[in-house]
C-alpha cells in the first residue's frame, strides 16, 4: 500500500484517498454506515501539477468505520482497463520519478535523475540475483516438463501387478466342481487333491516330485473351474520368481522392453528380465501370464508379496543421453529389495 496523493469520488461525495494498491484502497471522510459491502463506480484521480489523471474503477466498499470516517475500497477487477495507468503511476512513485509536494504530485525533472552507473550497488545485485533465480526456475521447469513428457512416452506401468512365488509348474483343476481332498504334504506319486465334478465324477491330481508345495488360495470344500490354478510345486532350491497376466494389448510392450522395474509396498525397488518362453498362453481376449526373473535373488519372506511392473520401452540411440539425464533427474532414496 502507497501514500500516493489521490482523491476518490464516489455517488458525486469525494472522499481523501489514505493509501492503494493493485487490487484496494483505504479512504476517509464523512461515511455513510450503510455503504458497507455496496459495489460502486469509484472515479480515482491524480492531481500533478498542470494535468490531473482520473480512473475510473469498479470497487466494493468494506471496512466502514462511521466514527473515524475510514473505509477501504477493493477492486472488483483488479486486472480491468486501469491496471497499466495505475501500476505506471506506483512504478513511478517507487522508482522515485514521482514526488510529493504538499497535496500535488510532479514528476521529477530529468537532471534530477542518477546517472545510470550511479546505481547503489545493492539495486544492482538484487537484480542480478533476480535475473539468475529466473533463469533457474525456467530451467528447473523445462527439466520438469521434459522429464514428464519422457516418462509418458517411454515408460509403461502394467495395469496389474505382479506376485512373488517360487519357480515351478502349476497343478490346476481339471474341471469345474469342488475340491474334496487337499494335501499339500503328499509325497510323490501320492494324490495331491482331488475334484468331485458337477457330474458326480471324481479326478484325482497326483503329486508330480518331492517338491515345495504353494497352496493358491483354495481349500477343502472350495469351488474351482477348469484351469484353475490350485498349487504350485517347486524345486527345494528353486529361486524366487514374479509371475502375473498381461492384458493381450500389453503382451508387445513387455516383450520389447528393455528394463523391467518392479516396486514392493514398502518402497524397495529391484530390476527384472522376462524369463525366457515367460509369455504363456491363453484365450483370446483373456489375459497372457508371463514370468520375471528378477536380476538379484529374492529373500523368502518376499513370498506372496505384490510389486507393480514399470516397462521401459526402448529407445533411439540421441535419446539416450536424456535417459540418463531423466534417471538421475527423478531418482530418490529408495530401499535395496534382496
Amino acid at each position: 500500500m502507497l501514500d500516493i496523493p489521490f482523491h476518490v469520488e464516489i455517488d458525486g461525495r469525494q472522499y481523501k484517498g489514505r493509501e492503494i494498491s493493485l487490487v484496494r484502497a483505504t479512504i476517509s471522510g464523512l461515511m455513510d454506515p450503510h455503504m458497507q459491502g455496496l459495489e460502486r463506480l469509484a472515479w480515482v484521480v491524480f492531481r500533478f501539477q498542470g494535468y490531473t489523471v482520473g480512473l475510473s474503477i469498479e470497487v466494493r466498499v468494506e471496512e466502514v468505520d462511521a466514527a473515524r470516517g475510514t473505509a477501504a475500497l477493493s477492486f472488483l477487477e483488479p486486472m480491468g482497463e486501469h491496471l497499466p495507468q495505475l501500476r505506471h503511476l506506483m512504478n513511478a512513485h517507487i522508482a522515485g520519478d514521482l514526488v510529493t509536494l504538499g497535496n500535488v504530485l510532479t514528476v521529477r525533472p530529468a537532471s534530477a535523475a542518477k546517472p545510470r552507473g550511479t546505481q547503489a550497488p545493492e539495486r544492482r545485485l538484487r537484480r542480478f540475483g533476480g535475473t539468475l533465480l529466473l533463469v533457474a526456475l525456467t530451467v528447473l521447469l523445462l527439466g520438469l516438463v521434459g522429464t514428464k513428457v519422457f516418462q509418458r512416452v517411454f515408460t509403461y506401468r502394467l495395469a496389474t501387478p505382479a506376485v512373488v512365488g517360487f519357480d515351478g509348474r502349476t497343478l490346476a483343476a481339471t474341471a469345474t466342481g469342488q475340491i474334496d481332498f487337499l494335501d499339500p504334504g503328499a509325497k510323490a506319486g501320492e494324490v495331491a487333491f482331488a475334484i468331485r465334478s458337477n457330474t458326480g465324477q471324481a479326478f484325482s491330481v497326483v503329486m508330480p516330485c518331492e517338491c515345495r508345495v504353494e497352496v493358491l488360495g483354495v481349500a477343502a470344500g472350495s469351488t474351482v473351474f477348469a484351469g484353475d490354478p490350485v498349487l504350485r510345486v517347486s524345486e527345494p532350491d528353486a529361486p524366487l520368481v514374479l509371475s502375473g497376466t498381461v492384458l493381450p494389448e500389453e503382451m508387445l510392450d513387455l516383450a520389447r522392453a528393455s528394463a523391467v522395474e518392479l516396486r514392493f509396498a514398502d518402497g524397495a525397488e529391484v530390476t527384472a528380465r522376462l524369463a525366457p518362453g515367460g509369455l504363456g498362453s491363453a484365450a483370446p481376449g483373456e489375459p497372457v501370464p508371463f514370468r520375471l526373473i528378477p536380476d538379484q535373488p529374492l529373500a523368502e519372506d518376499r513370498t506372496g508379496q505384490l510389486a507393480a511392473v514399470t516397462l521401459q520401452r526402448p529407445v533411439p540411440g540421441f535419446v539416450k543421453p536424456i535417459t540418463i539425464y531423466a534417471a538421475t533427474f527423478t531418482s530418490a532414496p529408495k530401499a535395496d529389495a534382496p
